[in-house]
């Protein structure tokens, strides 16, 4: 098993635009400030389970391997750059979502 970090499983909340704009600036910043509490929590809990299950299959015998996330990124990314998607990609937009990760 290879331990990436490249993913973190999420739930979302969504409104139609309608329902959306139907809210007030103040109950908008409510949910807002809510599901953002709500995505921090998620994300600690799952990672809290994934260290979990890992510890547990290390227990059975199986090697869990830590690759080397620069270059599992570089290579990866590569290919996404590469490929026929990336031709529509606004400016910027990948040096943006790297950003998010560092």
């Amino acid at each position: 098993i290879s331990l990436t970090s490249h993913l973190v499983d999420l739930n979302y909340i969504a409104f139609s635009k309608e329902t959306w704009d139907s809210l007030s600036p103040e109950q908008q910043m409510t949910v807002q400030r809510a599901a953002d509490a709500a995505a921090a929590y998620g994300r600690l809990k799952q990672l809290d389970k994934e260290n979990n299950l890992a510890e547990f299959i290390r227990s059975q015998g199986v090697e869990i391997y830590t690759p080397d996330l620069a270059a599992f990124r570089k290579h990866v990314q590569a290919q996404y750059v590469g490929s026929e998607f990336a031709a529509t990609w606004p400016d910027g937009v990948l040096e943006r979502i790297n950003a998010l990760g560092n």
